[in-house]
């Protein structure tokens, strides 16, 4: 952490007060306890400083990805349950008892391993159980949970506290492969409780689900990408939330060139007319995807400048010929508002034919963020004090 104005121009601001405003809405509509997904660096977010939020706003649950992504948080002092979402290799078993993690289990390697960790620290072990209801990727098939479960009940020393599943698409309403999958995963719960396994906290909505899957919201919901202020898809019922994160940065060179001359790898743009360029301090491994050259936009004083040339790693050209005033030293805005216009996240994603999720964590650790939330400011940067 540094407090020290000598950081790089570019900056991703994240408003923690949005967080809170955004954890109200989420609990409003599905009226369930929130396990807060702040895997992959909590969506780019910056997981330790949003899961500190987070458990000032009273969430006492957070998800991460894989084990190394719990022990970064309970080494920052995060003391909440953490659901390990993605599994765990069986040699990492002791890590998980070690940091009092709670791993999804799906394979008799997982149960064996867990179950032979926590006997030899004398503990008990806890786990979710993952089921696969259609999507496909992890988890012990819903139609095979009966079978399953006897592997579970002989490990005396793993308690099971929960089950949950995914869905595959569940961010278009009318689909009604989701209605599957909650009557796929309601007779796996079935199966769960007939054996006798306690499974309290029984999960299965995600953003898309919270939105517009009554029938998923059950002991708990698992917002990701809607808790960071963006919907899952255009077809989801509207909450209100907003975006935390702006992505912005400043124009460090500003020159005129003549129709006719060429930027940047590849000379994929062609001056049309006298044109003033505008380098900015950032590229694609800040964030700014590759694919968006020529196609997309940023603000510079309230009015959208057109990318040109191809983005590259650490720089960025644009063309502010129609940015009256556009000066060396100005912010410019790639993701966030400005004056009265806007770029989302959403819409960068648009331009490089991805999604929201892909733009937001591919803002790279090289990006300081500055963190508010009520009074307090904060910069977090890898590069600490300079």
């Amino acid at each position: 952490m540094t407090t020290s104005d000598a950081i790089r121009s570019t900056v991703a601001d994240v408003d923690l007060d949005a967080i809170a405003s955004n954890v109200e809405a989420i609990r409003a509509r599905a009226k369930a306890d929130v396990i807060a997904v702040v895997k992959a660096d909590a969506y780019g977010h910056g997981a330790i400083e949003v899961a500190r939020a987070l458990e000032a706003e009273g969430v006492e649950r957070f998800g991460v990805a894989i084990p190394e992504e719990g022990i970064e948080l309970r080494r920052a002092g995060i003391r909440s349950p953490i659901l390990v979402l993605g599994g765990f290799a069986p040699p990492q078993a002791d890590l998980l008892l070690r940091h009092d993690l709670v791993p999804a289990i799906y394979r008799q390697d997982q149960v064996e391993s867990l179950s032979s960790a926590a006997s030899r620290q004398g503990a008990i072990a806890t786990a979710h159980l993952k089921i696969d209801t259609g999507m496909g990727r992890l988890g012990v098939p819903a139609g095979d949970v009966p079978a399953f479960l006897p592997i579970l009940a002989r490990a005396s020393s793993i308690r099971l506290t929960g089950a949950f599943s995914h869905f595959a698409v569940a961010d278009d309403p009318a689909d009604p492969f989701t209605r599957d999958q909650i009557r796929r995963f309601q007779g796996a719960i079935e199966a769960v409780r007939a054996a006798g396994l306690p499974a309290e906290e029984i999960h299965l909505a995600n953003s898309a689900a919270i939105m517009d899957h009554p029938p998923a919201w059950l002991t708990l919901v698992r917002p990701g990408l809607v808790l960071y202020g963006y919907p899952p898809s255009s077809l989801a019922t509207a909450l209100p939330v907003r975006p935390l994160l702006s992505l912005r940065t400043r124009i460090i060179y500003i020159k005129d060139v003549p129709p006719g001359a060429t930027l940047g790898y590849g000379r994929t743009f062609r001056a049309a007319r006298p044109t003033r360029v505008a380098s900015l301090a950032l590229g694609y491994d800040d964030g700014l995807p590759r694919l968006v050259s020529n196609r997309g936009h940023v603000l510079v004083r309230g009015r959208r400048a057109p990318i040109v040339g191809r983005v590259s790693m650490d720089l960025t050209t644009v063309d502010v010929t129609d940015v009256p005033g556009a000066a060396l030293g100005d912010e410019v805005t790639v993701i966030g508002a400005c004056g009265e216009d806007a770029v989302g996240a959403d819409q960068v994603a648009a331009w490089a034919e991805t999604i929201s999720w892909e733009v937001l964590c591919r803002i790279g650790p090289r990006v300081p963020r500055l963190y508010a939330g009520g009074t307090e400011r904060r910069i977090v940067s890898r590069f600490g004090d300079l």
